[in-house]
């Protein structure tokens, strides 16, 4: 995937090259990741990204709040001959924000990036989507109330999706207790507090508990690395 987009740019790339840094620093919600485009999470750790957005063109949306962002093209300024290939892009960093691939929207022809809500070693995204649900539908006797009829009918329904980014090797699962006990395998203490729960209180505490996590087991990445010409 790393050489095709190397290879769309690489009259471009050559203005982009810089000296390695050394300096680290912990990942967390004051973290900034250099703008531009990443193949996949291995680059992003890199935080160097494989294209900066300073020479490219095309049409995207930020929506800060939402931490959504909607890209229907983007492409080498003065060359919308070449078009990026977007399904090979994981990631998109934008204000120093990272934004992961979530889905593809096929009625208005938009690829949908979500934002990481918590960054650390573990980071989580969410977002809404319009997903095939299957609803019962059924008919009453209006004059006994009793139904006479159902039937299964697949609706689209905007629902929900909870995701969790292992940052390490890029394994993204979804957001639910049995996935972050497997995560926190490297914490018993923290493993041990939510298993002694009901499984319920348990659900609730998943958000406090990962950044209880993050904390305790912090990332370090280079520094972002400042825009040259």
């Amino acid at each position: 995937m790393k050489g095709i987009l190397s290879s769309v740019f690489l009259v471009f790339l050559t203005t982009l090259c810089a000296n390695s840094q050394t300096d680290t620093a912990l990942v967390d919600v004051n973290f900034k990741f250099t703008d531009g485009l990443y193949v996949d999470a291995e680059q992003l750790r890199t935080n160097r990204p494989e294209v900066r957005f300073n020479i490219l063109a095309g049409n995207l949306i930020v929506q800060e709040e939402d931490f959504l962002l909607k890209v229907e093209n983007l492409h080498p300024q003065g060359r919308p001959d070449m078009p990026l290939p977007l399904d090979k892009v994981d990631f998109m960093v934008v204000n120093g924000l990272p934004y992961i691939q979530a889905y593809q929207d096929e009625e208005r022809d938009f690829t949908v990036y979500s934002g990481l809500r918590v960054r650390g070693k573990l980071c989580y995204f969410a977002y809404s989507q319009n997903q095939a649900d299957t609803i019962l539908i059924k008919a009453y006797n209006p004059v006994n109330g009793i139904p006479f009829r159902q039937q299964n009918v697949v609706r689209d329904r905007e629902q929900l999706v909870e995701k969790v980014l292992d940052l390490t090797n890029g394994e993204v699962v979804d957001y639910n207790l049995d996935n972050l006990l497997q995560l926190f395998e490297e914490d018993p203490a923290l493993i041990k507090s939510l298993t002694s729960l009901p499984e319920e209180e348990a659900q609730k505490r998943l958000q406090r508990c990962l950044l209880i996590y993050d904390d305790r087991h912090p990332i370090y990445l280079p520094a972002a690395e400042p825009l040259t010409n």
